[in-house]
C-alpha cells in the first residue's frame, strides 16, 4: 500500500491535532465557566480555577502553533517514533477514568500549584517553540532561543512539572503508573527528537555540547566534553 506524500500526511496530523485539542479546549472552557459561575470564592476554588484558565490557555496554544507550523525539513522513520509520540502525550488522558480519592486541602493546594506553575512554563515554552511544535519527532525550525538556551527540551520537562500536579491531585498506584508509562515515553520522544535534529541541523552538534538535555546546569559551571 502506498503512502501519501509527506504534505498530505502532514495536513492529515495537523488536522486532527487541531480538531482534538480545539475539541478538548472547549470542553475545558464550558467546565471552567459553570465552576466559575457556582462562585464559592473560597482559596481552593480560585486555585482551580487559575488552574483550568492555564490548561486552556495551553490548549488553545497547541491549537494556534498546530495550524500555522511551518513545513516539516525531516521526520523520524519506522512505528517507534509515532507508537512513542502518540503514547507519550495522550496516556494521560487515561487518567479521567481512575477513581479519585479524598486528599487534604493542603495537599489539593500543592498539587494545583504545581499543576499551575508547569502550565504556566508549557506556555513560555510553546510560545518560543511557535511554528516548530509537533507531536511526532520532526525537525522544523531550530530554535535555541528563550527556554530553548536553559535546556534543549523544556516543553518536556515542563510538561513532566503538570504531570507531578496531576498524579499528586489523586495520588494512587494506577495514577502513579501511567505517569510512569507517559515518562517513559517521553524520554523516547526526547530520544527520536534529537535524532532528527542533529540529522537536519549540523550546527545542533554544537547546540547540545552547549546545552543541557533537560535540567538546567548551575551557572557558571564547565561545559562538558560530550552531553549525552
Amino acid at each position: 500500500m502506498k503512502l501519501p506524500p509527506p504534505t498530505t500526511r502532514d495536513f492529515i496530523g495537523r488536522a486532527a491535532m487541531t480538531l482534538y485539542f480545539t475539541v478538548c479546549a472547549t470542553l475545558k472552557a464550558a467546565t471552567t465557566i459553570a465552576d466559575i459561575s457556582t462562585a464559592e470564592w473560597t482559596v481552593s476554588w480560585s486555585i482551580d480555577i487559575v488552574a483550568s484558565i492555564a490548561a486552556l490557555g495551553f490548549m488553545m496554544l497547541v491549537v494556534a502553533t498546530t495550524v500555522t507550523r511551518l513545513p516539516p525539513v525531516k521526520t523520524a522513520q519506522g512505528v517507534e517514533p509515532r507508537i512513542s509520540a502518540l503514547i507519550g502525550c495522550f496516556a494521560t488522558v487515561t487518567l479521567i477514568a481512575v477513581p479519585r480519592i479524598q486528599i487534604s486541602q493542603q495537599v489539593e493546594l500543592v498539587a494545583d500549584i504545581i499543576t499551575i506553575a508547569g502550565f504556566g512554563l508549557c506556555i513560555w515554552c510553546l510560545w518560543w517553540l511557535g511554528r516548530s511544535f509537533s507531536i511526532l519527532a520532526q525537525a522544523r525550525r531550530l530554535v535555541t532561543a528563550g527556554p530553548y538556551q536553559i535546556v534543549r527540551h523544556p516543553l518536556y520537562a515542563c510538561e513532566a512539572i503538570v504531570l507531578l500536579g496531576i498524579v499528586s491531585r489523586n495520588p494512587t498506584w494506577p495514577t502513579v503508573a501511567v505517569g510512569v508509562i507517559v515518562l517513559a515515553f517521553q524520554y523516547r520522544r526526547i530520544v527520536n527528537e534529537e535524532k532528527v535534529l542533529r540529522a537536519a541541523f549540523p550546527e545542533y552538534q554544537e547546540y547540545a555540547q552547549r546545552v543541557p538535555m533537560l535540567i538546567p546546569r548551575p551557572s557558571g559551571q564547565a561545559l562538558p566534553a560530550s552531553d549525552p
